[in-house]
């Protein structure tokens, strides 16, 4: 499982499968925590994925802050 081409929607729903099979009574040990496993690499994958969006979020409104600022001071 690679994480890195995935987009975050993609890797969401993947996550949502992971919680639905765990929740099965019928899923064996061996594969519960293969599944959390994967679960955990992916809940890591987005939580890095929503930081980068987060942070580009903040330059955008810095650097918005930025002109406007630069724009009233002409």
């Amino acid at each position: 499982m690679t994480t890195d081409n995935q987009s975050f929607e993609t890797m969401m729903h993947e996550l949502e499968n992971i919680v639905k099979q765990l929740d099965n009574d019928t899923v064996s040990l061996e594969e519960s925590l293969a599944l959390y496993q994967k679960g955990m690499a992916l809940s890591k994958a987005c939580e890095k994925t929503l930081k980068e969006a987060e942070n580009k979020v903040s330059k955008l409104i810095e650097d918005e802050a930025d002109d406007t600022n630069e724009s009233k001071s002409e």
